[in-house]
C-alpha cells in the first residue's frame, strides 16, 4: 500500500530594521534568497543571514527552519535535525521546527522521536492537519493501526477535502482487515482528486482482498493508465490475473513489473511460476 505524507514550513517576512547599502541590507537580502531560492543558493544565504548576527528570536529560528529544509532536501538529515534543533532552542514555540524535524526523524528511521516531534507541533497547534496526517504514517508504520486511525480521522475532520488523509486512512483499515471501510476512504480520495495513482492501487488490492478480481482489474488500469512506470500495479494486477487464472494476461504483467523492477526478485519468479502454470495446461 502507498501512503503520502505532507511536508511543511513557514516563509515568513522577516523583520530587520535596514539603511540602504549598510550590512543589515545584505543581511536582509540574504535572509529573502534563504527563503524563497532553494538548494545551496538557499544554504549558502542562510548560513550568512545567520553569521551576520543581524536576526533574534523567531527570525533567527526562521532562518535555521529553512535552511534545515534546504539540507533534508539534499538529503542531508543530521544537517536538517541540527538546524532544526537550533530553532527550537531559540523559539520552543515554533511548530513548523518541530513538525519538520518530525519529519527529518521519520526519514532517518525512528519513529519515536518523530511521533514526540508530530506530538509537540499538535500540541502548540491543535488544527495542524498535516502533522496528524503524518503522525498517522507513523503509527501505521509501527503497526498502531488504532492509533493512526484516529489520527488521519482528525486531520479528516479538520480538512474535509484533504484526499491524502483519506487514502492514509483507508491503508490503515486495509491493514485492519476491513476492505469494505477501507474502499470508502479510497473512494473519497478518489473523488477529491480523479488523478491519485496510489489510491487506485490501494483499492485495487482491497477489492482484491474481497475476491472482486474484476474491480481490482479496473483500478489497477487506471494506475496504468495515469502512470505506466507505476511498477506495482502492473504486479498487482498480475495478482489479480493469475487469480482469474487468465494466465497469459498475468504473465504479460509480471515481465512488466520485472522490466521495470529489475531489483526485485518476486518479478522473475512469479514470471516463472506463471510459465510454468501455462505450460501445464
Amino acid at each position: 500500500m502507498r501512503i503520502r505524507s505532507s511536508a511543511y514550513w513557514l516563509f515568513p517576512w522577516l523583520t530587520v530594521v535596514a539603511v540602504a547599502g549598510s550590512p543589515a541590507v545584505a543581511a536582509a537580502d540574504d535572509a529573502d534568497i534563504c527563503a524563497r531560492q532553494s538548494g545551496e543558493v538557499a544554504i549558502a544565504a542562510c548560513s550568512r543571514a545567520i553569521a551576520s548576527g543581524g536576526f533574534r528570536g523567531e527570525d533567527l529560528a526562521q532562518i535555521y527552519v529553512n535552511r534545515g529544509v534546504e539540507y533534508k532536501g539534499k538529503g542531508d538529515l543530521d544537517g536538517a535535525i541540527a538546524d532544526y534543533g537550533k530553532a527550537i532552542r531559540i523559539d520552543s514555540r515554533h511548530v513548523a521546527a518541530w513538525y519538520n524535524r518530525g519529519n527529518a526523524w521519520r526519514a532517518k528511521g525512528d519513529p519515536d522521536r518523530a511521533v514526540a516531534d508530530y506530538g509537540e507541533a499538535i500540541r502548540l497547534d491543535p488544527g495542524h492537519v498535516k502533522a496528524h496526517n503524518n503522525r498517522g504514517i507513523v503509527w501505521s508504520e509501527k503497526g498502531a493501526f488504532d492509533r493512526a486511525v484516529a489520527d488521519y480521522s482528525e486531520a479528516i475532520r479538520l480538512n474535509p477535502n484533504y484526499a491524502d488523509a483519506y487514502n492514509n486512512r483507508g491503508n490503515a483499515f486495509a491493514a485492519r482487515g476491513e476492505a469494505d471501510r477501507a474502499i470508502g476512504d479510497y473512494d473519497s480520495a478518489l473523488r477529491l482528486d480523479p488523478k491519485y495513482v496510489e489510491a487506485y492501487d490501494n483499492r485495487g488490492d482491497a477489492y482484491v482482498a474481497r475476491g472482486d478480481y474484476d474491480s481490482a482489474i479496473a483500478d489497477y488500469n487506471e494506475a496504468i493508465r495515469l502512470n505506466p512506470k507505476f511498477a506495482k500495479s502492473w504486479y498487482n494486477r498480475g495478482v489479480a490475473r493469475e487469480k482469474k487464472r487468465s494466465l497469459q494476461q498475468a504473465l504479460s504483467d509480471f515481465e512488466a513489473y520485472a522490466q521495470l523492477v529489475p531489483s526485485d526478485p518476486d518479478g522473475p519468479s512469479s514470471v516463472a511460476r506463471v510459465r510454468m502454470e501455462l505450460s501445464a495446461r
